[in-house]
């Protein structure tokens, strides 16, 4: 009986430091076959053992469906998450529904459970006496209204010796709602994917994981989240972030006006909007699918440009807010402040990946937004420079971190004029689309992804990718349904061809798109396609182990060196992966209010090529006032931004009249406007002949004429 006794001690003790004997309620369990997909776990006084499958032919093991948290039901819901531990025999062989939301296909009726806080494990091997694997927690898409968990597999990162976890969490009024008071204080999502990350903190050793390598992952909106997350005193465990097409600069990363649309949910359900309370209890006792289509239809309604520019930068809607130090309840918020203050401060923060496709908005412009603005192009004077260029200025200046454009700008470098030349050299409607696919790519992804590089990059190691293969597999649909950013349904207007990849063509580069069983979809895959997933995934992979402190040079020289203003440098995604310089140099000029390159010998000859009488060498004489201090740079950074000049983004995508993905490299001067704008490879700094005039006593830089 002693004896007896003592062994139990002994267990209990080496479940506090290793993965758990196969012991679940004080009875020996049933022991697993060799290999199998069993997990034993031990934690917090509970047993549990856990059966999910294997891939014999791969090797690596998959968990469906183990929910991190109680479902968020009766008064659940509209609160924080409720830790759920593991206990008993558990069964992982299922995925979970997803969350509630809008059918994507079928409107007027949702899809989903409220039971639906799980998480997948997707593992390259069982526990033993090496290290475990770093683990990437991914965090999907969807404008913070839709998407799960379902369609993505984690094969090819479990084939690269790294976890991928993937989990769900509250979508639109359910895990957003707020008033901006203690009853309603909103980000409910976001704390979902907290306790996710507790869960990952607490299990993932069981399942062959590294709890001290995390990296937070996330596309879209799930890359906008994993970013807060990371900036939040609560999510700082993450030993970095990963975030594709999503930064917190993004326009629709945190709502300025909660209340507003906690106002319009109310109105349209009959609920009181105030107190908060009151609406919160309304809310609780109605049935859930009139919660989401009341919440649905507050995004319906006619379209005109504001809808449009509102949908693609995912400002519609509910999603994340700032909650402030305190939230009347004692407890601790995770978005304690704006973003562009987050990034102002010198803290040091965990290494940074960051990334766009190449053609972001193309699909929404060319699909299910191509007859409006068709329509508009056609109808309407001017429309590129009087409604885009405007409404996009709109959206930039809204947030904080993208500053505003000023009257000095706009006298040196009329932005609006500008789009609107390149469309009236033709005034053909599919050249106008691709305009407007340029400007909006440029204005909602490239310059936000660009801006939080350089910022993070003041307090921590911070990478920026461009992905520009388009391939057979380029279908962000099949894990975006429903986003106009991914959607195909419309097809493409005759003459019309995609210059890159869309919004969440990527998406199936890194994961295993999988059915509604979970099982691969399978078809082929060309030899193009397969090396760019090989390359994706694992410089993704390399990322991830790179943030073991003891292996620093496991990025295979990408990782080596972190973004710099001096060269702009990113790497550049096809079927391989290379190190460029000057990332969409005179785009981010322009949209950032870069009085240097706006005044360089490249960028001042390619505009006064086209606009003919911009008096751009007047900035360097004095003329027109340009501060420096307006530098959105120096407003995240504190510092001066001086950058070099001439060189440009090294991209070979072509648009119809040069548009402003650009030429392909090689040539040195632009020949007439079809020629190219802004896409050209400029001479290298060392190969150009310069002529440098002094300083200009405003903005304190060298001019090259």
């Amino acid at each position: 009986m002693v004896a007896s006794r003592i062994w139990c001690v002994v267990l209990v003790c080496l479940g506090a430091t290793a993965p758990a004997a196969a012991v679940v309620g004080g009875e020996p369990a049933a022991p697993p076959e060799p290999d199998a997909a069993v997990v034993f776990v031990q934690r917090q006084g509970r047993s549990a053992r856990l059966e999910g499958l294997k891939d014999d032919k791969l090797g690596y093991y998959t968990f469906y469906g183990i929910r991190y948290a109680e479902p968020p039901l009766g008064p659940r819901r509209f609160q924080r998450a409720t830790r759920r531990y593991m206990a008993g025999e558990l069964t992982a062989t299922k995925q979970c529904l997803p969350c509630p939301q809008p059918d994507p296909y079928m409107p007027k009726r949702m899809i989903g459970d409220e039971d639906c806080l799980c998480l997948n494990v997707f593992a390259p091997k069982m526990p033993g006496e090496e290290t475990g694997s770093p683990v990437i927690f991914f965090i999907h898409g969807g404008n913070y209204r839709s998407g799960s968990t379902s369609a993505y597999g984690g094969q090819h990162f479990a084939q690269k010796d790294t976890i991928l976890v993937t989990a769900q969490y509250r979508l639109g009024a359910l895990g957003y709602l707020s008033t901006g008071q203690r009853d309603a204080s909103g980000n409910l999502g976001l704390f979902d994917l907290h306790t996710a990350m507790v869960w990952i903190n607490e299990y993932i050793e069981f399942f062959g994981g590294d709890k001290n390598r995390v990296v937070l992952m996330g596309q879209g909106s799930g890359g906008s989240a994993a970013s807060l997350l990371a900036l939040s005193p609560e999510g700082r465990s993450a030993t970095g972030v990963a975030a594709m097409s999503g930064t917190p600069l993004s326009p629709g990363a945190v709502r300025p006006d909660p209340q507003k649309h906690a106002s319009a949910l109310a109105n349209a359900t009959g609920c009181p909007s105030a107190p908060a309370e009151r609406l919160v209890l309304c809310l609780r006792k109605m049935p859930v699918e009139k919660v989401v289509l009341a919440d649905a239809d507050l995004n319906m309604g006619s379209v005109d440009t504001v809808k449009f520019l509102d949908d693609i930068s995912g400002r519609s809607g509910a999603g994340a807010r700032v909650e402030g130090e305190d939230d009347l309840r004692a407890l601790p918020p995770l978005v304690v402040e704006p973003p562009a203050d987050s990034l102002k401060k010198k803290d040091k923060r965990v290494p940074l990946l960051t990334g766009v496709t190449s053609a972001e908005t193309s699909r929404a412009v060319y699909g299910k937004y191509n007859k409006f603005l068709t329509n508009q192009l056609q109808s309407v004077k001017d429309f590129i420079k009087k409604d885009l260029i405007g409404g996009l200025q709109s959206v930039v200046a809204g947030v904080e971190g993208l500053l505003p454009f000023t009257a000095a700008l706009n006298q040196v470098l009329p932005l609006t004029d500008y789009y609107q030349a390149v469309f009236t050299q033709t005034a053909n409607a599919v050249d106008g689309l691709s305009q407007i696919a340029e400007a909006t790519g440029d204005a909602l992804f490239n310059f936000p992804a660009y801006q939080t590089v350089n910022a993070w990059s003041g307090g921590g190691s911070a990478f920026l990718y461009s992905f520009e293969h388009v391939g057979n597999l380029s279908k962000g649909a099949y894990f975006l349904p429903g986003v106009p950013l991914a959607d195909q349904s419309n097809g493409m207007p005759e003459g019309a061809k995609l210059k890159g990849p869309a919004h969440g063509d990527e998406l199936a580069y890194l994961f295993e798109p999988l059915d509604a069983e979970g099982k691969p979809t399978g078809g082929e895959v060309s030899g193009t396609d397969a090396r760019a997933r090989d390359s994706f995934v694992g410089l993704v992979a390399k990322f991830a182990h790179r943030t073991d402190k003891s292996d620093k040079k496991s990025g295979g020289g990408f990782f080596d060196k972190s973004f710099s203003k001096d060269t702009d440098q990113f790497l550049k995604i096809t079927d391989q992966v290379k190190m460029e310089k000057e990332f969409r140099f005179c785009q981010m000029g322009m949209w950032g209010n870069m009085g240097d390159r706006l005044t360089s010998a490249l960028c001042k000859n390619l505009i006064t090529d086209l606009l003919g009488t911009l008096p751009i060498g007047d900035i360097a004489n004095g003329k027109i006032p340009l501060v420096s201090g307006q530098n959105p740079l120096g407003a995240l950074t504190g510092q001066q931004n001086v950058l070099p000049l001439g060189g440009l983004t090294g991209q070979q995508n072509s648009m119809p009249l040069g548009g402003l993905l650009g030429q392909t490299q090689g040539q040195q001067k632009p020949q007439s406007i079809t020629g190219g704008l802004f896409g050209q490879r400029a001479p290298s700094r060392n190969q150009a002949t310069r002529k440098t005039t002094p300083k200009s006593n405003l903005l304190d830089i060298p001019f090259d004429f």
